[in-house]
């Protein structure tokens, strides 16, 4: 895809953000605004997107290994995690920050841009990759904040969450209606993109009202969205190659695997009484530089 052929498709994502940003100075917007939107692309924008996508892809060899392909890069995020942790001497509550922060990705960050470069067959790929990172998060990452923070993980509050989390019943549907040779008929298949497609511009408007410049955490900041790039990329491109992955199911691994740090870290901050003010900069700063690196590594793939 060309340059300019990219900018003008990504257009749309980069005035949501700024939009997003902009109302919250203005007054316009609050975080509760912003936590609106996002339960509504979790309970009715990813699951149509899913449902309008997933029964009509292809599932080759390689989209079905697209789940462990991000389980990997989320568990290649734990000794870097552990490293940076310890090079910084950091408090418990930070280094559970950094830890499940470096093992979290933000996919809803990245599903606009696999949107405006592959369509809906891009979006529903990641949907794939997602599931993988969803189960990872829910339940070892989850874990993980409990044993930095002030709880125990609890085996029946991870397994109903599992249970009840849209995507992942709307994902569990969208395949047996794959494998069983059904789809939704075209208009109303049609329909779910649709209404897919406008909950992504939602979710970046939102990740826009949440922004939040670092306060005094600069270095560990900058080190760990650097690692998550880093990190990412690597266990992205290794998998690539050694998968034998092209086109679509190359671009979405590149994108996922390095995708920023995810919004979960500061909600299992604030759960588990970790360092809200480390986790609400690292999501902004990795959210701000994915912006940027994110179209370059479509125009790569």
């Amino acid at each position: 895809m060309a340059p300019p052929e990219l900018a003008l498709r990504l257009a749309p994502v980069l005035a949501a953000f700024a939009a997003g940003v902009a109302g919250r100075r203005l007054g316009w917007f609050a975080p509760r605004h912003a936590d609106a939107l996002l339960r509504l692309m979790v309970r009715a924008g990813l699951p149509a997107l899913i449902l309008g996508t997933v029964p009509a892809l292809d599932l080759a060899h390689g989209a079905a290994l697209l789940p462990l392909v991000a389980a990997a890069a989320i568990l290649a995020g734990w000794p870097a995690g552990l490293a940076l942790a310890r090079g910084f001497r950091l408090p418990r509550p930070a280094a559970g920050v950094v830890v499940t922060g470096l093992m979290i990705l933000n996919l809803a960050a990245v599903y606009p841009f696999a949107w405006a470069a592959w369509g809906a067959e891009g979006a529903g790929r990641l949907a794939l990759f997602d599931f993988g990172n969803g189960l990872l998060v829910l339940t070892l990452v989850y874990a993980l904040a409990c044993a930095y923070g002030s709880g125990r993980p609890l085996a029946a509050r991870i397994l109903r969450a599992l249970a009840t989390f849209p995507p992942t019943l709307a994902l569990a549907l969208a395949l047996a209606l794959n494998l069983a040779g059904l789809a939704p008929p075209g208009p109303a298949a049609a329909a779910l993109r649709a209404l897919g497609g406008a909950s992504v511009l939602l979710v970046v408007l939102a990740l826009g009202v949440h922004f939040r410049a670092p306060g005094r955490h600069l270095g560990i900041v900058a080190a760990v969205v650097a690692a998550r790039l880093g990190v990412g990329l690597a266990t992205g491109l290794g998998a690539a190659l050694l998968l034998g992955l092209e086109g679509v199911d190359r671009g979405v691994v590149l994108l996922g695997a390095a995708a920023p740090v995810g919004f979960n870290t500061l909600v299992f901050a604030a759960a588990q009484d970790l360092d809200r003010e480390l986790a609400a900069g690292l999501v902004s700063v990795s959210l701000l530089a994915g912006l940027v690196y994110l179209p370059l590594l479509i125009l790569a793939a």
